[in-house]
């Protein structure tokens, strides 16, 4: 065997170490914090956000107003995916080519308005994916799926306020197409999980690192 061959496997068992750190440690504590943080956060209304000191970290949970356009089928906010054929294991690889995230206005005891266009989408109402699964090379266009939020239903955004031409908006980080209560739930089921997919992760990296230096060792 190569000593490239070797130095590989030992450094390709490392980076999934890495990878294990990650989802296990980085990942998990992102999810127990954002959990905490909307239980932290009182749900606030319109009169509230109308109230509010600029600057102030606020949580809004109602409903997506119908005055919101919708841009593709039902979705008043979406991100796009394109399918781009397999990776180099054979897994299916999809790349985001379209995001349409524009503020948008929330019914919560009156109407709040969302300031900016760069939140995330914490979780989408609907997904949605066209039929088939293709790619061309000489086209460069494969097959489209979408996530997304549904003007009427239920939606929790977290944000700081800002003032607006009108009165206070929020400027969001994120919109979860859900309540607070589902986002906290979800959040939390993420802790718990993402730990033991970290692991499991991890000690492949390990066994992979480990048969690598065992045969580099061996050949010195």
């Amino acid at each position: 065997m190569q000593l490239a061959v070797r130095s590989f496997l030992v450094l390709f068992g490392l980076v999934f170490v890495g990878l294990g750190y990650f989802f296990g440690v980085t990942m998990a504590d992102q999810a127990r914090a954002g959990a905490t943080r909307a239980e932290r956060l009182a749900p606030a209304s319109a009169p509230t956000v109308e109230g509010a000191a600029p600057g102030a970290e606020l949580l809004v949970e109602g409903a997506l107003s119908a005055r919101n356009q919708a841009h593709f089928r039902n979705f008043v906010a979406y991100v796009r995916e394109e399918f781009r054929g397999a990776d180099s294991n054979g897994d299916d690889k999809w790349e985001e080519d379209e995001r349409i995230t524009p503020p948008l206005t929330l019914e919560a005891g009156g109407l709040v308005q969302i300031a900016n266009d760069d939140y995330t989408i914490a979780g989408p109402h609907e997904r949605w994916q066209e039929e088939g699964l293709n790619w061309s090379s000489r086209t460069e266009e494969g097959t489209k799926r979408y996530m997304g939020l549904v003007a009427g239903r239920p939606a929790m955004a977290i944000g700081v306020v800002a003032p607006g031409r009108e009165g206070n908006e929020l400027r969001a980080e994120l919109i979860y197409g859900g309540t607070r209560q589902e986002y906290i739930a979800g959040q939390r089921d993420m802790a718990r999980f993402l730990p033991w997919v970290g692991l499991a992760v991890a000690l492949v990296g390990a066994g992979v690192a480990f048969i690598g230096a065992w045969v580099l060792r061996r050949w010195r």
